[in-house]
């Protein structure tokens, strides 16, 4: 280390941790039709009208359960940075974010 270096000797990424953490929790407090449409869509990659594909719905089913989805997502971000983020279930890594096309 140089000398005068204060700094820690590693990166510090635990504000990623928890942000991804939260993003999980959000996700998971979804309905499952929103949770999966977001999946599909923005982890995915895949199109509107691939997404209504492999959910078996319509276009405008994928594009209104989006725009709910991301309403939700918004709101709770607001209420984080306001209040405790405890107030989203606990997710878990399995089990988290239901396989498309099952109930939960």
């Amino acid at each position: 280390m140089p000398a005068g270096f204060s700094g820690p000797a590693v990166a510090d990424h635990a504000a990623a941790v928890a942000d991804r953490d939260y993003l999980l929790r959000a996700l998971a407090a979804l309905p499952p039709r929103q949770r999966a449409v977001l999946v599909l869509r923005y982890f995915d990659d895949l199109s509107e009208a691939e997404t209504a594909q492999m959910l078996g719905c319509s276009l405008g089913t994928v594009k209104s359960q989006a725009a709910q989805a991301m309403a939700k997502l918004r709101k709770a971000a607001e209420q984080g940075a306001c209040g405790p983020r405890s107030q989203l279930p606990a997710a878990s890594r399995r089990g988290a974010m239901p396989e498309v096309g099952t109930d939960g």
